[in-house]
């Protein structure tokens, strides 16, 4: 097997093990394992299992950082809005590993550590350049105080659906029955702020996504 194939392969194994069965409880020897190939090989292309995450997270966030480059004073359909994130929560939900163990990763990891608090502030200019846009197209009405504590609450249930769900839901993450349920819950927070006809068709998308899930 070629290299760069070799080092897909352990890759997609660990993504698929970390979601599974949590980061902290794989090995690098499960890996090897279920990639079929030797340890030694493993330590060919990462030095640890901690380079292994980093690498992942920077997958991750090819993939995400393109769903928040909202930029300031950008006029926002409600559209937009939903449809950032449906796409947020699902790229987070492939990557549920990073989000299910937080705490334990940030805490091992500097690198980790930085690059989540950065993307954490990105995320949150994010969400309130979205609700300002939502406000200037004249399809949000909220004042200065809702609209910081509404941008935090998204951002929040952003980070911590997913531990949530593990608590609350088990199961959920497996069947994206507890993706839809933490789309909804969002969708639900911004729709009293809405001004008709657009309020009418925010509770309508949340009811569908509670509809979908079992």
């Amino acid at each position: 097997m070629a290299r760069r194939d070799t080092r897909e392969l352990i890759l997609s194994t660990s993504l698929q093990l970390f979601n599974g069965y949590g980061e902290p409880n794989v090995t690098t020897n499960h890996i090897a394992d279920e990639a079929d190939i030797s340890p030694g090989n493993l330590y060919y292309h990462f030095r640890s299992k901690d380079d292994i995450v980093i690498e992942l997270f920077k997958r991750f966030l090819s993939r995400f950082q393109p769903l928040i480059g909202i930029a300031e004073d950008s006029l926002t359909q409600a559209e937009d809005l939903w449809f950032q994130l449906h796409l947020s929560f699902e790229v987070k939900g492939e990557f549920r590993f990073l989000y299910r163990n937080l705490s334990d990763l940030t805490g091992r990891i500097p690198d980790l550590d930085r690059a989540m608090r950065g993307l954490l502030a990105r995320e949150r200019l994010s969400a309130w350049n979205s609700l300002n846009g939502l406000e200037l197209a004249g399809v949000l009405q909220i004042d200065e105080v809702q609209k910081e504590m509404l941008a935090d609450s998204i951002l929040l249930a952003l980070t911590y659906w997913i531990p949530f769900s593990e608590l609350f839901e088990p199961g959920g993450l497996d069947n994206s029955d507890a993706q839809t349920r933490a789309i909804a819950r969002v969708l639900f927070s911004v729709t009293p702020h809405f001004r008709e006809p657009e309020r009418s068709q925010f509770n309508a998308i949340a009811t569908q996504y509670l509809s979908n899930s079992s």
